[in-house]
């Protein structure tokens, strides 16, 4: 199986900028991602459903959401919010 290319989204990139101070286990949320490359799906994924390849992992209180595509085998990152009612409106 072919590995997929990790992107990340602006807003995604300023989400990392605020967190890296903010959170002690940086690190595992950063390996997390590069994980990602391997297994675009790994166990205790969701799908968003309103939306065609959007899913979303936990990581404590915060949720990494990213968009799929296979053909491409590219994974886009595209936010990495804490959790709460407006987590999942950013589209």
């Amino acid at each position: 199986m072919e590995n997929y290319l990790v992107e990340i989204s602006p807003a995604a990139e300023r989400d990392f900028k605020k967190l890296k101070s903010k959170l002690p286990n940086f690190n595992e949320l950063v390996s997390i991602i590069d994980n990602l490359s391997i297994e675009p799906r790994p166990p205790g994924v969701r799908k968003i459903k309103r939306f065609q390849n959007t899913y979303r992992i936990r990581f404590f209180s915060y949720r990494i959401i990213y968009d799929v595509f296979d053909k491409d085998n590219r994974v886009i990152i595209l936010r990495v919010l804490k959790r709460n009612e407006s987590t999942y409106e950013f589209k």
